[in-house]
Protein backbone atom coordinates (compact mmCIF):
# COMPACT_ATOMS: atom_id res chain seq x y z
CA UNK A 1 0.00 0.00 0.00
CA UNK A 2 1.27 3.21 -0.78
CA UNK A 3 1.92 5.33 2.40
CA UNK A 4 3.61 8.68 2.36
CA UNK A 5 5.17 10.26 5.71
CA UNK A 6 3.33 13.26 7.66
CA UNK A 7 5.19 14.97 10.60
CA UNK A 8 6.74 11.76 11.54
CA UNK A 9 3.92 9.19 10.67
CA UNK A 10 2.75 7.38 8.12
CA UNK A 11 -0.42 8.14 5.49
CA UNK A 12 -1.60 5.29 4.05
CA UNK A 13 -3.80 6.13 0.71
CA UNK A 14 -7.34 5.54 2.88
CA UNK A 15 -9.23 8.54 3.56
CA UNK A 16 -9.95 7.46 6.73
CA UNK A 17 -5.98 6.92 7.34
CA UNK A 18 -5.40 10.75 5.87
CA UNK A 19 -7.66 12.47 8.14
CA UNK A 20 -6.86 10.84 11.22
CA UNK A 21 -3.21 11.88 10.52
CA UNK A 22 -4.23 15.67 9.87
CA UNK A 23 -5.63 15.25 13.33
CA UNK A 24 -2.67 13.97 14.77
CA UNK A 25 -0.77 16.81 12.73
CA UNK A 26 -2.86 19.66 14.29
CA UNK A 27 -3.76 18.90 17.69
CA UNK A 28 -1.36 21.17 19.12
CA UNK A 29 -2.91 24.20 17.64
CA UNK A 30 -5.41 25.83 19.65
CA UNK A 31 -7.36 28.17 16.68
CA UNK A 32 -8.24 27.83 13.09
CA UNK A 33 -5.55 29.79 11.92
CA UNK A 34 -2.47 28.45 13.39
CA UNK A 35 -4.10 24.79 12.42
CA UNK A 36 -4.54 26.31 8.44
CA UNK A 37 -0.72 27.48 9.03
CA UNK A 38 0.42 24.11 10.02
CA UNK A 39 -1.12 22.50 7.02
CA UNK A 40 -0.99 24.78 4.18
CA UNK A 41 2.58 26.59 4.98
CA UNK A 42 4.27 24.04 6.36
CA UNK A 43 3.17 20.80 5.44
CA UNK A 44 4.56 19.87 1.39
CA UNK A 45 1.44 19.02 -1.24
CA UNK A 46 0.33 15.26 -0.69
CA UNK A 47 -0.11 15.17 -4.44
CA UNK A 48 3.41 16.03 -5.36
CA UNK A 49 4.92 14.20 -2.24
CA UNK A 50 8.66 13.18 -3.80
CA UNK A 51 8.38 15.99 -6.55
CA UNK A 52 9.58 18.62 -4.75
CA UNK A 53 11.29 19.85 -7.86
CA UNK A 54 7.40 20.12 -9.71
CA UNK A 55 5.60 21.61 -6.76
CA UNK A 56 8.77 24.90 -7.65
CA UNK A 57 8.44 24.72 -10.34
CA UNK A 58 4.62 25.88 -10.26
CA UNK A 59 5.11 28.02 -7.87
CA UNK A 60 8.06 29.70 -9.45
CA UNK A 61 6.00 30.32 -13.03
CA UNK A 62 3.00 31.49 -10.86
CA UNK A 63 4.87 34.00 -8.75
CA UNK A 64 6.97 35.07 -11.74
CA UNK A 65 3.13 36.16 -13.90
CA UNK A 66 2.11 37.64 -11.17
CA UNK A 67 5.24 39.73 -10.10
CA UNK A 68 4.46 38.16 -6.24
CA UNK A 69 6.48 36.70 -3.56
CA UNK A 70 7.56 33.02 -3.70
CA UNK A 71 5.88 32.19 -0.59
CA UNK A 72 3.01 34.02 -1.39
CA UNK A 73 1.80 30.94 -3.49
CA UNK A 74 0.39 28.16 -1.65
CA UNK A 75 -1.65 25.05 -3.01
CA UNK A 76 -4.67 23.84 -1.38
CA UNK A 77 -7.59 21.65 -1.62
CA UNK A 78 -7.23 17.77 -2.24
CA UNK A 79 -4.02 18.32 -3.91
CA UNK A 80 -2.60 19.50 -0.75
CA UNK A 81 -4.53 17.27 1.40
CA UNK A 82 -4.73 14.52 -0.21
CA UNK A 83 -8.81 14.05 -0.42
CA UNK A 84 -11.31 16.34 -0.51
CA UNK A 85 -12.92 16.93 2.84
CA UNK A 86 -16.21 17.65 1.77
CA UNK A 87 -16.48 15.14 -0.93
CA UNK A 88 -14.35 12.68 1.19
CA UNK A 89 -12.42 11.00 -2.49
CA UNK A 90 -9.02 10.65 -2.40
CA UNK A 91 -6.84 12.44 -5.09
CA UNK A 92 -6.24 11.33 -8.38
CA UNK A 93 -3.03 12.14 -10.09
CA UNK A 94 -4.53 13.39 -13.73
CA UNK A 95 -8.09 13.46 -12.61
CA UNK A 96 -8.23 15.83 -9.71
CA UNK A 97 -7.65 19.51 -9.98
CA UNK A 98 -4.78 21.94 -8.15
CA UNK A 99 -6.29 24.90 -6.80
CA UNK A 100 -3.70 27.46 -5.74
CA UNK A 101 -3.87 30.92 -3.88
CA UNK A 102 -1.79 33.91 -4.17
CA UNK A 103 -1.68 35.89 -1.24
CA UNK A 104 -1.16 39.32 -1.58
CA UNK A 105 -2.91 42.63 -0.97
CA UNK A 106 -1.53 44.26 -4.11
CA UNK A 107 -2.71 41.69 -6.12
CA UNK A 108 -6.08 41.81 -4.92
CA UNK A 109 -6.61 44.84 -5.23
CA UNK A 110 -5.18 45.60 -8.80
CA UNK A 111 -8.28 42.75 -9.26
CA UNK A 112 -10.80 44.06 -7.55
CA UNK A 113 -10.45 47.20 -9.11
CA UNK A 114 -10.38 45.32 -12.72
CA UNK A 115 -13.93 43.63 -11.41
CA UNK A 116 -15.40 47.15 -10.64
CA UNK A 117 -14.08 48.88 -13.74
CA UNK A 118 -15.50 46.14 -16.33
CA UNK A 119 -18.87 45.50 -14.31
CA UNK A 120 -19.22 48.79 -13.63
CA UNK A 121 -19.65 48.30 -9.96
CA UNK A 122 -21.89 45.05 -10.66
CA UNK A 123 -23.95 46.99 -12.76
CA UNK A 124 -23.01 45.53 -15.82
CA UNK A 125 -24.59 41.88 -16.25
CA UNK A 126 -23.83 41.14 -19.55
CA UNK A 127 -19.95 40.94 -18.97
CA UNK A 128 -20.03 37.70 -17.19
CA UNK A 129 -18.95 34.69 -18.46
CA UNK A 130 -21.79 32.81 -15.99
CA UNK A 131 -24.81 33.39 -15.09
CA UNK A 132 -24.06 33.18 -11.35
CA UNK A 133 -20.70 34.48 -11.15
CA UNK A 134 -21.03 37.80 -10.44
CA UNK A 135 -22.96 36.28 -7.37
CA UNK A 136 -20.44 33.99 -6.46
CA UNK A 137 -17.61 36.64 -6.81
CA UNK A 138 -19.47 38.81 -4.82
CA UNK A 139 -20.11 36.35 -1.66
CA UNK A 140 -16.55 35.19 -2.23
CA UNK A 141 -14.96 39.02 -1.95
CA UNK A 142 -17.37 39.81 1.21
CA UNK A 143 -17.28 36.43 2.94
CA UNK A 144 -13.88 34.92 1.92
CA UNK A 145 -11.80 38.26 0.75
CA UNK A 146 -10.71 36.19 -2.28
CA UNK A 147 -11.41 36.28 -6.19
CA UNK A 148 -11.28 32.99 -8.10
CA UNK A 149 -10.13 34.11 -11.36
CA UNK A 150 -12.61 31.93 -13.57
CA UNK A 151 -15.04 34.28 -11.99
CA UNK A 152 -13.93 37.03 -13.84
CA UNK A 153 -16.21 39.29 -16.00
CA UNK A 154 -15.40 39.36 -19.55
CA UNK A 155 -12.03 41.29 -20.37
CA UNK A 156 -8.55 41.16 -22.05
CA UNK A 157 -7.21 40.41 -18.80
CA UNK A 158 -9.39 37.43 -17.85
CA UNK A 159 -8.00 36.07 -21.56
CA UNK A 160 -4.56 36.22 -20.37
CA UNK A 161 -4.97 34.51 -17.40
CA UNK A 162 -6.70 31.95 -18.51
CA UNK A 163 -4.54 31.40 -21.60
CA UNK A 164 -1.58 31.09 -18.82
CA UNK A 165 -3.61 28.77 -16.60
CA UNK A 166 -4.57 26.32 -19.63
CA UNK A 167 -1.20 26.15 -20.70
CA UNK A 168 0.42 26.22 -17.19
CA UNK A 169 -2.48 22.77 -16.83
CA UNK A 170 -1.07 21.69 -19.91
CA UNK A 171 2.49 21.36 -18.70
CA UNK A 172 1.38 19.08 -15.71
CA UNK A 173 -2.08 17.18 -16.89
CA UNK A 174 -0.22 13.92 -16.22
CA UNK A 175 0.00 15.42 -12.03
CA UNK A 176 -3.54 17.52 -12.13
CA UNK A 177 -6.67 17.51 -14.52
CA UNK A 178 -6.54 21.69 -14.55
CA UNK A 179 -4.73 24.40 -11.93
CA UNK A 180 -7.19 26.75 -10.77
CA UNK A 181 -6.06 30.17 -9.24
CA UNK A 182 -7.49 32.54 -6.38
CA UNK A 183 -6.63 35.73 -5.30
CA UNK A 184 -6.58 36.45 -1.49
CA UNK A 185 -6.66 39.74 0.42
CA UNK A 186 -4.54 38.51 3.32
CA UNK A 187 -3.02 35.36 4.86
CA UNK A 188 -6.20 35.41 7.53
CA UNK A 189 -8.34 35.98 5.04
CA UNK A 190 -6.64 32.64 3.52
CA UNK A 191 -6.60 30.63 6.83
CA UNK A 192 -10.16 31.51 7.33
CA UNK A 193 -11.43 30.47 3.70
CA UNK A 194 -9.52 27.03 4.90
CA UNK A 195 -11.26 26.77 8.42
CA UNK A 196 -14.77 25.32 6.98
CA UNK A 197 -12.08 22.70 5.53
CA UNK A 198 -10.18 21.89 8.40
CA UNK A 199 -13.41 21.57 10.61
CA UNK A 200 -14.76 19.09 8.43
CA UNK A 201 -11.75 17.00 9.09
CA UNK A 202 -11.34 17.43 12.78
CA UNK A 203 -14.82 18.56 13.93
CA UNK A 204 -16.65 21.13 14.80
CA UNK A 205 -15.64 20.63 18.60
CA UNK A 206 -12.15 21.99 17.28
CA UNK A 207 -12.89 24.40 15.17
Amino acid sequence: MFEREFDGGSMPADVDARRNALVTAVKAQRDAVSRARKIYFDTSSYALEGKHDVEFEIKKAIADKYGIAFRSVVFSGSAQLGFSPYKDTSFVPGRSDLDVACIDSSLFQYYWSLVLRVTKAFNDESVWVGTDHSAKLKSHLLKRGMILLDYLPRCPERTKDMAFLDDISRVYRAQFNRISLAIYINEAAFCWKQASALANIIGNDHA
